[in-house]
């Protein structure tokens, strides 16, 4: 007897009872559950809602992957357009090239010219740079091709345009035009940094485009006037420092740019070989040099397409 009372003293103890008393006179409400179902309930509970979160940041990180994904797939689409654009425009300026180069040859030939030997420089190892253009962080050597491609054609076109304009000028006797043309070394000097894209001489991992040529020198180097023209501006500028531009008609304007002190103001005439300004290193500069720039109708070029083969620079 003793030992029955006590088995079910232990199973009614290892049982939880819950009571709930309506409002009204009805009989309470009885539950009665063991401790050992009550902690299987509240494992299953665990388990569940820990599967569940689970399968939801799953699922969230498997969505984000993919929606990445697509990104990153539309994006090598779209640069994958561009380059095969570039590279047909390309395809069809050297084909205007060629054709634009026999028609030099034939009309050369026509008036006996000889042919002009294209101008070739070299960067320097030293010496300060600056300036500033747009940059561009190349995603893969094709794309860098492309680019380095375009402005080369680009400055072949532009130096064939300014052999016709020569040869115009030659069939008119026309001293005023040449005269305007900026043929002159600007100053005396090493080149340190080309015209075209160039790795940032600020540093960091992007390419920036040079709009103009920087020739390196001592502090008060003289700068010259490139051709006859109108100073239209003589001044500060930012990132180029004291700066002198001048236009010479035709649609030709000069930039020279970096300058320690300025000779000139704006509205003066000067003539080809006539001392602007004195090299420095004001504005974003790394040292002392002369930014020179050529604009032909609102658009940069190559100066060395206009200025005589370096080794003839005095």
């Amino acid at each position: 007897m003793k030992s029955q009372k006590k088995s079910r003293r232990k199973s009614a103890s290892s049982r939880l009872t819950m009571i709930i008393i309506p409002q009204s006179v009805e009989r309470p409400l009885r539950f009665s559950v063991s401790r050992t179902a009550l902690r299987i309930i509240a494992i299953i509970a665990v388990v569940f809602v820990v599967t569940s979160v689970g399968v939801a940041v799953s699922y969230g990180t498997k969505q984000a992957e993919y929606h990445r994904l697509d990104a990153i797939k539309e994006e090598s689409q779209r640069k994958d357009e561009t380059i095969q654009l570039m590279e047909e425009q390309i395809q069809a300026i050297e084909e205007q090239q060629e054709r634009l180069a026999k028609k030099q040859a034939e009309i050369k030939k026509m008036m006996g010219i000889q042919q002009d030997e294209v101008p070739v420089t070299t960067e320097g190892s030293g010496g300060g740079k600056g300036g500033s253009g747009p940059e561009l962080e190349l995603q893969s050597e094709h794309t860098g091709d492309s680019f380095m491609l375009a402005q080369q054609v680009k400055n072949q076109l532009d130096l064939q345009e300014k052999e016709l304009d020569d040869l115009l000028a030659r069939v008119n006797n026309d001293k005023k035009y040449f005269r305007s043309l900026p043929n002159q070394w600007p100053c005396a000097g090493e080149i340190s940094s080309p015209y075209g894209w160039r790795d940032s001489p600020f540093g960091g991992r992007s390419e920036s485009f040079h709009d103009g040529i920087d020739i390196a020198n001592d502090v008060g180097t003289e700068v010259v006037a490139a051709a006859d023209g109108k100073v239209i501006f003589a001044g500060w500028q930012p990132v180029y420092g004291r700066t002198v531009m001048i236009d010479h008609g035709y649609g030709l304007v000069t930039k020279y740019a970096h300058n320690s002190a300025l000779l000139v103001e704006e509205g003066d005439r000067v003539t080809k070989g006539q001392v602007i300004a004195r090299m420095g290193s004001t504005g974003r500069s790394t040292g002392p040099h002369l930014h020179f720039t050529i604009f032909k109708w609102d658009e940069t070029i190559d100066p060395l397409i206009y200025l005589p083969n370096p080794q003839e620079k005095k």
